[in-house]
């Protein structure tokens, strides 16, 4: 099984704002990495997936909420590679309807139903229930993961050598964990948290042999917390799409894009910065938030 796939595409976006402030703004489209499985939830996968079939296990275990783009991910994975999962649902309430977890249950994952007691235990103690199965945490953020989401910050270095600046959004760390344990000293890498929390001791407590010293945190574009929303960023996220025909999430990618946009409005990049934000796919999280919400959001 090859788990190789060509560096996802960089694009430019033009935008009379980023003219008007002299920086140059680019997308990094892991949203495209792969056919079916969007953005750094490949990147987190790929090496667990080599190490899943190295190792001859027989089921993949993983936990997640009820709208979990991760264990989508792992469903997807597989039934690509005929190995049966199980999700952990962080809600005995969840609706087994919902667009994301009938999706999971449509792809052959088995779903159990926790308390948050039961989550929680469950995930301190590191394991799931099954034997010889391979253990994922939730989102998926491992070692292996993030030597997937490293490989981000190298593909853009080697598309645009002048990059100042990396922009990415924060859930559970992994996707940034990654970035910054790449050679990267000379960029800025910029997090963009989704929910409210003390992200640096979030960090250091769940990675606590890397250095975020270099890290740079913008926490104040979550919109009250995690999938939570208003409508300035339900706004922003349509005429975005009309500008670029870009989907984007009002979850992970509409939030820390909005904060790019504020940031660059009132001045915080110098003249002449090469942006580039990181699109991390999420796409199906959209329909989930449509379906709760009433919204008619652009959805893939």
């Amino acid at each position: 099984m090859n788990f190789d796939t060509a560096p996802s595409p960089l694009e430019r976006i033009t935008n009379d704002l980023f003219t008007q402030k002299k920086v140059n703004v680019f997308i990094k489209r892991d949203d495209l990495i792969h056919p079916f499985i969007e953005g750094n939830k490949y990147r987190k996968l790929k090496y667990n997936l080599i190490e899943t079939l190295k190792g001859n296990y027989q089921v993949i275990e993983t936990f997640g909420g009820a709208y979990s783009n991760h264990l989508l991910a792992v469903s997807q994975t597989g039934k690509w590679l005929n190995i049966p999962t199980i999700g952990y649902v962080n809600a005995t309430y969840a609706d087994p309807n919902n667009y994301t977890l009938k999706a999971c249950a449509e792809n052959g994952m088995e779903l159990k139903f926790l308390d948050k007691t039961q989550f929680k235990k469950m995930l301190e103690e590191g394991r799931g229930s099954e034997k010889n199965s391979y253990f994922l945490p939730e989102g998926g953020s491992n070692v292996r993961a993030m030597k997937g989401t490293s490989e981000i910050v190298n593909e853009i270095i080697l598309q645009l050598p002048g990059v100042t600046h990396i922009v990415c959004p924060l859930g559970t760390g992994g996707t940034i964990a990654g970035m910054t344990s790449s050679d990267n000293k000379p960029l800025t890498i910029i997090a963009v948290p989704v929910l409210k929390m003390d992200t640096v001791t979030h960090l250091q407590n769940k990675f606590n042999y890397l250095d975020f010293s270099y890290l740079e945190i913008w926490p104040d574009y979550h919109f009250g917390g995690y999938a939570k929303i208003k409508p300035v960023l339900i706004d922003f996220i349509k005429t975005w799409y009309g500008d670029t025909n870009i989907v984007i999430d009002p979850i992970y990618n509409g939030k820390a894009l909005y904060g790019l946009f504020d940031k660059i409005q009132n001045d915080h990049f110098a003249g002449g910065s090469n942006i580039v934000y990181v699109h991390t796919g999420g796409s199906q999280g959209i329909y989930g938030m449509n379906e709760r919400f009433g919204l008619d959001l652009p959805v893939k």
